[in-house]
């Protein structure tokens, strides 16, 4: 503890108002890191770089809201009124009631919050942090005061830092100072008294580097950091319910007032007719609750959460449940390439020459203009770790195959000024000094290069009939251009647009073009295909050249003709008209902008498109946080994850295919479930009320309807949760749901439940005229009320297919939860001491067979209504 008291003196000095080499003294610490034996003193004085989730109350916040329900209240109040009037037998059961529907939506609900923590933190942040003199990515949650760290384009800070070398670092700082645009922050130091929003020499820990890069020393971690003061000040609040559940709730208080005002007209019928106040309470009551379906937000849950944990097996992590509901109505996606469709092992495949310059000087060159590190550099070339960009990490690879390496062209010329590669400019430079001489190196897509060259007519039709060439040839381009500069050019003038760029951009030679090949992925080709026939649109948005998005679009039969690819700059010159009226022609946008790509993803969205963006890069999360579904690759940028709903951890299409197939599994399954609970809502109040008018014994006691509510069925309904799809993608195409409330879920509800409820009263009426035991009737009623929403969950497993075209068995959880209901209703019917609470007889064996065959007659209504849709006769 002494330690971290002086630890805590050292860490709060005034970072921002020394000089760079005074903030590394003060952090016992230097340009190269610390070592590793240091690093780890200090964690074990430290702890981990991360703020815990203050969780102490979360719980009891969970069983708390369980009895926000008025209904349950109700039943609360019920108990007590039977406990008064010492009527022990129905004070047991409605207590039993309540404690069963608030232990499973408490277990339920805390599930839910525990599958989407432990899911989010797959989703880490990774650092690359220089100790013993080397550069590694570690976790971020490892970092320690005094750590060096390289932060760039992209990147969320993990801990506040001062800043000991930058070049055009930008930030964005809006979650901690409420300044909405970047600020520029380098290493110089500012005045002490300087206000958190001022003090340019820092970065703080959870804001976003929208531009350059940058070295910082970890001056403080964790709850010790900016953001983690303030997360201590405001605690942590749970996750509010998504628009789907209180779009539910909403209906159910809607249905659920017209039914209680309702069951007050037969409270107050009841006590007209002779029968005491606390059975009628009682009946309106277990009437009431069983209308309303309670359970029904608890089987949400279920079912949301074990659809994202079931995703997060397959490599796809949601970060919301709002998104495991969206997943399933998606019917637009917009995906980039590289990494997606691709393997994002890209090669260096050839190296074009357009004079007399050497491959190898070239390679050498162009890998001055690169961000990344080797983390085993000793080792032999097949075996390194080579961290950064995808495409740079190739370069390096490529030209390492080729004897060039990294260390030793960064020995033979020194970086003056370097501009990193962004997607708006599509092209980075360097100023570069070899020995007495200085030259501006520029690499990037070789048509934005070109513009910076001097070159006549002739040769510029060349170098662009090769470029379109290798392009169509499927190969990814990196061109390359330099010139030498007069003394005093020091500083590269960062550029507005590609299109017009300060003059020290132009005059230079085009020396070449790197071409690079990334392999599709196996299995993409299919996926596209079968996520095609379910009605999903894939369309190709990426920076890349035409003619590289119309080869790989070829291949995965996407598109075939240069009629379905449109680049951005035709994209920028035709009408906005125009360009709606070609969203349905064209499958591939290539050399796209980030603003293009929002702008697609907005004109999507209003053709009532559901879309889908995926993304990597910094760039990409505008569009993706517009998107209905934003999906971030895993190896991509902080920001883009955080904007994010979906994060691919293996950056395929293939799980992205999978989530949308999850999340239509989802939808279907909570169809199945909307059904199973809202289809008897009316039964009771048909078969009370009914009795009422025509004055007959009710059929039905308080302690039964609450039995069968409660005990009977909600097993079968969470059991729906964890259906697989058996209306699944590789059946006839299907368009995806978008109401779930449509013509067949309100048939299947409203017809069918009042045709069986009205049935059943009919049968009850006919049974008593026919003098029968009332007794008898009454319990045959019971549990033909009690079963056949048990057998009906049989045929609800699709609402499409008939019940004779899948296994019934399959779902074991919902054969179980049918199983144990029927044990009770057996139980209820013949055990003697739960007779004596029910109120109910054994039943011969011909009136159980009667049960039967309601439950039987039930599964084939739902099969004729469901052959009727298939029909359109309905």
């Amino acid at each position: 503890m002494e330690h971290l008291k002086e630890w805590k003196e050292k860490i709060s000095q005034p970072f921002w108002g020394l000089s760079e080499e005074d903030a590394l003294k003060a952090l016992v610490s230097s340009r190269d890191g610390l070592i590793e034996e240091e690093a780890t003193k200090r964690a074990q004085i430290f702890g981990r770089n991360e703020i815990s989730e203050r969780m102490r109350f979360t719980k009891i916040k969970i069983l708390l809201s369980q009895f926000e329900s008025p209904l349950i209240l109700i039943l609360l109040i019920a108990a007590f009124i039977s406990a008064y009037l010492q009527d022990w037998i129905d004070m047991f059961v409605i207590f039993a009631a309540v404690t069963i529907n608030t232990g499973l939506g408490f277990y339920q609900e805390n599930k839910a919050e525990e599958v989407l923590r432990i899911l989010k933190s797959y989703v880490r942040v990774r650092a690359r942090v220089r100790r013993n003199g080397r550069e590694r990515e570690i976790d971020a949650t490892e970092l320690v005061p005094g750590d060096i760290i390289r932060v760039s384009q992209g990147d969320r800070v993990p801990a506040d830092g001062r800043i000991i070398l930058s070049n055009n670092l930008m930030a964005d700082e809006a979650i901690l100072t409420g300044e909405a645009l970047p600020v520029h922050k380098s290493a110089p130091s500012v005045a002490e008294n300087s206000l958190l929003g001022d003090r340019s020499s820092m970065v703080f820990g959870g804001t976003l580097i929208v531009d350059g890069f940058a070295d910082i020393a970890i001056t403080a971690i964790g709850e010790f950091t900016e953001f983690g003061k303030i997360a201590a000040l405001i605690g942590s609040k749970r996750e509010g319910r998504t628009p789907l559940q209180r779009a539910l709730s909403r209906f159910a208080f809607r249905v659920g007032a017209l039914l209680v005002a309702l069951v007050i007209i037969m409270f107050w019928f009841g006590l007209q007719t002779g029968y005491n106040l606390l059975e009628m309470f009682l009946i309106s009551v277990a009437v009431a609750v069983s209308a309303v379906p309670e359970g029904l937000p608890i089987a949400l849950t279920v079912i949301l959460a074990v659809g994202v944990e079931r995703l997060g097996k397959k490599r796809g992590i949601v970060r919301k449940l709002l998104a495991a509901e969206t997943l399933g109505s998606t019917d637009v996606i917009l995906t980039d390439k590289t990494g997606t469709l691709t393997q994002a092992k890209m090669e260096l495949a050839d190296v074009v020459l357009f004079n007399k310059e050497s491959k190898e000087n070239l390679l050498r060159d162009a890998l001055m203009n690169t961000d990344v590190f080797i983390e085993n550099p000793d080792d032999s070339v097949p075996s390194w770790k080579v961290r950064g960009k995808p495409l740079e990490v190739a370069l390096v690879q490529g030209a390492a195959a080729q004897g060039v390496l990294l260390n030793d062209a960064k020995q033979r010329a020194a970086i003056v000024d370097f501009l990193p590669f962004n997607s708006a400019r599509k092209f980075s430079a360097s100023i570069l000094k070899q020995g007495a001489h200085k030259k501006i190196l520029i690499l990037g897509a070789p048509e934005i290069v070109v513009q910076f060259c001097d070159v006549e007519q002739k040769e510029r039709e060349h170098i662009l009939k090769e470029i379109s060439r290798l392009a169509f040839g499927g190969g990814r381009l990196v061109g390359i251009a330099s010139r030498f500069l007069q003394d005093g050019h020091d500083k590269i003038i960062v550029p507005d647009s590609a299109k017009q760029p300060p003059a020290q951009f132009s005059g230079n030679s085009f020396h070449g073009i790197f071409v690079f090949r990334d392999p599709l992925r196996s299995g993409v080709k299919d996926a596209i295909a079968r996520i095609g026939n379910a009605g999903v649109r894939t369309i190709m948005v990426t920076g890349d050249h035409v003619g590289t998005a119309l080869s790989v679009a070829r291949e995965l039969n996407i598109a075939q003709s240069e009629n379905e690819v449109m680049n951005g700059e035709e994209m920028s010159r035709i009408p906005l008209v125009q360009l709606k009226g070609a969203l349905e022609r064209v499958k591939v946008f290539a050399r796209v902008t980030p603003e293009q790509k929002l702008l697609l993803t907005n004109l999507y969205r209003e053709r009532g498109a559901i879309v889908a963006v995926t993304g990597d890069g910094i760039n990409d999360a505008p569009a993706l946080s517009r998107a209905d579904i934003g999906v971030a690759l895993g190896s991509g940028t902080d920001v883009t994850k955080n904007q994010a709903d979906l994060v691919l951890l293996d950056d395929n299409f293939e799980t992205l295919v999978s989530a949308i197939e999850e999340g239509r599994t989802i939808l279907d399954n909570i169809r199945k479930v909307i059904v199973y609970l809202l289809s008897d809502s009316l039964d009771e109040l048909l078969l009370i009320g009914g009795s009422l008018i025509a004055g007959l014994a009710l059929p039905l006691n308080a302690i039964q309807i609450l039995f069968v509510n409660f005990f009977s069925d909600s097993f079968p309904a969470l059991a729906f949760a964890f259906e697989r799809g058996v209306d699944g993608f590789s059946d006839a195409p299907r368009k995806p749901d978008k109401n779930l409330f449509d013509k067949k879920v309100r048939f299947l509800i409203l017809g069918i439940g009042v045709f069986t409820s009205s049935f059943l009263f009919a049968l009850y009426y006919a049974l008593l005229q026919l003098n029968y035991d009332s007794l008898i009737v009454r319990t045959f009623i019971f549990a033909s009320f009690s079963s056949y929403t048990l057998f009906l969950a049989l045929s609800l497993r699709s609402l499409e297919k008939s019940i004779f075209s899948y296994n019934i068995f399959e779902n074991r959880y919902l054969i179980y939860g049918i199983g144990f209901g029927l044990l009770l209703t057996l139980a209820a019917v013949y055990a003697p001491w739960l007779q004596n609470i029910l109120g109910t007889v054994s039943l011969p064996p011909f009136w159980l067979l009667g049960v039967l065959l309601i439950g039987i007659f039930n599964i084939a209504l739902v099969e004729f209504s469901k052959w009727l849709f298939r029909k359109n006769i309905l």
